[in-house]
């Protein structure tokens, strides 16, 4: 229901839909999505890929996933190359899988990174 009330020469049905909308809103306030980066170097030749998709590296390097992802990157070496090993603050294996939650932020290896950011490097080197 809107009313126009004058008072003198000036209209206050502004005044009335302020607060129509103003005692409308008692919804609740949005929920805000924090997202971190997946940040992925690679060395020599080969592929990471990630799960949830996003990572796709070379090409696709950096992704930006909901905090608290379930992140799993899989190496793959390129003909001629093999895998040698993921490094960073939370996986240091030669394993071709890196598993990790993105629950906190990690510096990123060989420099700081920006908090929200987790950095691995993979490593190819060219097969004997």
């Amino acid at each position: 229901m809107l009313r126009v009330v004058t008072f003198g020469a000036k209209v206050l049905a502004v005044a009335v839909l302020v607060g129509f909308f103003v005692a409308g809103s008692s919804a609740s306030p949005p929920k805000y999505v924090y997202r971190d980066v997946a940040l992925v170097t690679i060395s020599g030749h080969g592929t990471v890929t990630s799960k949830p998709r996003g990572v796709n590296c070379p090409g696709t390097c950096r992704a930006l996933f909901v905090r608290g992802t379930h992140l799993s990157l899989r190496a793959v070496a390129a003909p001629g190359w093999r895998f040698t090993g993921f490094r960073s603050a939370f996986c240091n294996a030669a394993r071709a899988t890196c598993v990790f939650d993105m629950v906190s932020s990690h510096d990123c290896v060989g420099g700081a990174c920006p908090t929200g950011v987790f950095g691995v490097r993979a490593r190819f080197v060219r097969a004997s």
